[in-house]
Formats: C-alpha cells, sequence, structure tokens
C-alpha cells in the first residue's frame, strides 16, 4: 500500500504541480510511520545473513576478483588481524576479470575454490578494474556498453553469483569507486548497475564505495581522509586503483557491513532459550560459579545444584552449588519439566524466554531485508520507497509470475522507467479522457 500511494503521489505532483504542501505532510507521516510498519511484517520471517553456527566456531572469508579485490584483501586483513574468530583469505587474481575468459575463467575456477573439507561462511567479491573492453560470446565481439556486452556481462555475472549461492555463503559485492576520466567513470557505472541489479536478485549484499571516494562536488580526488581523518592520498597514479591507505578505507565499508551482521549472527546463536546459566553449565558439563547458592527454588520446587563434570561424575567440591534466588512470589512462576542430555531439569515456561527471543532486532534473511529508494522531488522534498527483497520470505508465498526485474515495482522504484497507465487508473491522465 505504501509502495502504491507513494507513487501515484509523485506522479500526481510531476503532472498537476498542485498540493506540495499536503505532500510534504503526507511523506514526513510516511516517513515516521514506515519503518514500524516494516519491522512488524518483517518481524518473524527474517534471519541472520552470516551463518551463526560456522564450523569450528570460525568463520573464513572468502575474497575474490581482481587487482582491485587483491588490495580490498590487504584492508581487510589488517581490518580484521584482531578478531580470532575470523580469517581472511586472499584467492584473488591480478589482471583477470568477467571479461577475458581466455585468459582466466573465473564461473569455471570458483566451483573448485569452494570444494574441500574446509568451508566459507563469507565471500567478498570486487571485479571491473580490467573488464572495460570488448567482450566475445559465439563468435561474436560486443563493444563495451552495448546492449550484447551488457547481456553476456549480466550472465556472467549471474553465473558467479549462483555458484556463491549453491554453496550458502553470505556473499558481499565492492561496487566501483569514482573514476578519474569520464570515459572510465562511464564504464564504472554501467558495471555497477549491472553489479547492483543482480545482487538485488540474488539476495547479495551490494556495497556502494562511489561517495566515500569524491570532492565535496562530487567528482574525483586522489585525495581525502583516510581512517585517521587527516587528508591523505588515496588513489593510485592510474586513476583506478588505491594507496595502502586508500585500500584501508575502502575495505572499512565491507568490514562495517561484516561486522553488523556477525553481530546479528551471534545474537540469533545466543537466543536464551536453554535455561538459566547454571542449567546449561549442568547440560555441558562445566562448574557451577562459586557464588551460587546450595539450591535453585522456583517457587518451591529444588533442584540439585551439583556440578556434573565431564566423566559424569558429581564435582564434590561444588557439590549442593547453585545459582538462583529464591523466588518471592508464594504462588512461584509457571514451571514446565524436561530432560536435556539426561538431566532433569525444571525451568519457567518456554513462553517467557520466547518474549525475550522475540525482543531480538530483525535480521536479514539469507539477503538483504529490503531496498529503500529516494527519490528527490526538489523545494527540499524527498519520497521514500520501501521494496522487499526476493529472499524476504514475507513475500514468497505469493509466488510472483514474472521475473523480478519485469515487476512494475522494480522497473519503477530501482531503474527508473515510467509505466504507461491502465485505461481509467488514478495516475490515467489523458485529455481528453476515454
Amino acid at each position: 500500500m505504501f509502495r502504491i500511494a507513494s507513487y501515484f503521489c509523485t506522479v500526481f505532483i510531476s503532472r498537476t504541480g498542485l498540493g506540495l504542501a499536503l505532500f510534504s505532510a503526507l511523506v514526513l507521516t510516511v516517513g515516521i510511520f514506515a519503518p514500524t510498519m516494516a519491522d512488524a511484517q518483517s518481524a518473524g520471517f527474517q534471519r541472520s545473513y552470516v551463518d551463526p553456527f560456522p564450523t569450528g566456531d570460525r568463520y573464513r572469508v572468502l575474497v575474490v576478483g581482481d587487482s582491485l579485490a587483491d588490495g580490498l584483501w590487504s584492508g581487510l586483513y589488517r581490518s580484521f588481524q584482531d578478531d580470532k574468530n575470523l580469517e581472511v583469505i586472499r584467492k584473488s587474481k591480478v589482471s583477470t576479470g568477467l571479461v577475458r575468459e581466455d585468459r582466466y575463467n573465473w564461473n569455471e575456477a570458483l566451483p573448485e575454490l569452494l570444494e574441500g573439507d574446509r568451508k566459507y561462511q563469507i565471500a567478498v567479491v570486487m571485479f571491473g578494474a580490467n573488464d572495460a573492453q570488448n567482450i566475445r560470446k559465439d563468435g561474436e565481439w560486443y563493444q563495451p556498453g552495448s546492449e550484447g556486452w551488457r547481456k553476456v556481462y549480466s550472465e556472467r555475472v549471474e553465473q558467479f553469483l549462483r555458484t556463491l549461492r549453491e554453496k550458502n555463503i553470505a556473499t558481499y559485492w565492492v561496487g566501483l569507486p569514482v573514476m578519474r576520466t569520464a570515459a572510465m567513470n562511464k564504464d564504472a557505472e554501467v558495471m555497477n548497475d549491472i553489479f547492483r541489479e543482480k545482487a538485488f536478485i540474488y539476495g547479495t549484499k551490494f556495497i556502494e564505495t562511489w561517495a566515500g571516494f569524491t570532492d565535496e562536488s562530487g567528482r574525483y580526488s586522489a585525495y581525502g581522509p583516510d581512517m585517521s581523518g587527516q587528508q591523505r592520498r588515496l588513489r593510485a597514479n592510474d586513476g583506478i586503483h588505491f594507496t595502502m591507505r586508500g585500500y584501508l578505507k575502502l575495505a572499512h565499508f565491507v568490514e562495517k557491513e561484516i561486522r553488523r551482521d556477525l553481530k546479528l549472527a551471534k545474537a540469533e546463536r545466543n537466543i536464551p532459550l536453554a535455561g538459566s546459566e547454571q542449567e546449561q553449565a549442568r547440560v555441558m558439563g562445566r562448574k557451577i560459579s562459586k557464588g551460587a547458592e546450595s539450591d535453585e527454588n522456583y517457587g518451591g520446587h529444588a533442584i540439585s545444584g551439583a556440578a556434573i563434570r565431564p566423566d559424569g561424575q558429581e564435582d564434590g567440591a561444588n557439590a549442593g552449588l547453585g545459582g538462583e534466588q529464591a523466588v518471592d512470589d508464594p504462588e512461584g512462576p509457571q514451571l514446565e519439566q524436561s530432560v536435556v542430555g539426561g538431566v532433569e531439569l525444571l525451568r519457567p515456561a518456554i513462553s517467557e524466554t520466547l518474549m525475550e527471543s522475540q525482543a531480538l532486532s530483525p535480521q536479514g534473511g539469507g539477503g538483504p531485508a529490503g531496498e529503500t529508494v529516494a527519490g528527490d522531488l526538489g523545494n527540499g522534498l524527498t519520497a521514500l520507497s520501501s521494496i522487499s527483497a526476493v529472499s524476504d520470505l514475507s513475500v514468497v508465498s505469493s509466488k510472483p509470475r514474472l521475473p523480478l526485474a519485469e515487476r512494475p515495482y522494480y522497473r519503477v522504484l530501482v531503474k527508473g522507467e515510467q509505466l504507461k497507465p491502465k485505461e481509467g487508473r488514478a495516475d490515467d491522465f489523458r485529455w481528453p479522457m476515454q
């Protein structure tokens, strides 16, 4: 409903030039309530984007791509070098790309990189430094930016993303930054459009970097604030690559997204559904803290506080130790009895702990939770519209018949097309009226 109202109001004002004050109030009202409605709809459907349970409790980050990805790896490696639960692995290759398959075919090499016992949970991808050249398929050559070039290049990006998705790897596709010359900028914008669209379709997170390396006027600048805030040289002499300070800043755009998703994955992993810490300690065979009391008392029901060692015997030094205070409520909380790991437990009913888990912030399920499209209307007004990603489970049940790129809301709000109105519809302003 919000998308329809936003589109109608935008078309109405652009056609009539009336009601700016009324529309300003509408945009302000929608901006206040839209996040609340979106959260209410997405709550309960979303999961963390990154796997909450990596093999060995250690995340392995795969960095693939061309020479830009090679420098990006050096920045990511330094950004995460203090994190002992995360390993950044370089599999990039300089002087390669998605165009010259005769030199190195990434879509053939990627499945081999993903094979083996050691699995990857996260992939960071960056291409484009060497892709602004003629592309060949079935004996035909296509110039950069042409319709045929876009089609072939899009197919190769899709195949690359499909391979990563089949392995359930959380993927971050890094967009190209602003370039020094107008010709390079034009090529970079074409590739970014393809990366952005295919990332949206395949549930991949697209990392925007363009504005991070421009001056106050939005133009290319070799200098800018580094990670310490000092004005430093960030770009190399070729106007494409970066200095080491530049790669650290480039890596920061990716790092903050990964850290955010890792935090959400940890929150999902630690949902409090396994009882108190003392109960979990008994099940896992760990010792109970010495500050605990002799017995756990839930409404008059006592549970032995003896710790269980890994060999299954009670720990005499800690026998009789528990950790819960007696409940003052004479009736006591609602209890349920269960057996976990061979240990009989009495604990609060699941509904109470489930309420705590529902308070967790929404998490992106297998892909972006959605996308917000902003349109500048002039006079200080901005129209905001939200789009649910294809991986949003709240919209999967609708079973759309059209591919995502052909659906009306995607064509209007993402690609910026103007659709022909249906006869008699509210946005049909043809005159004279039929």
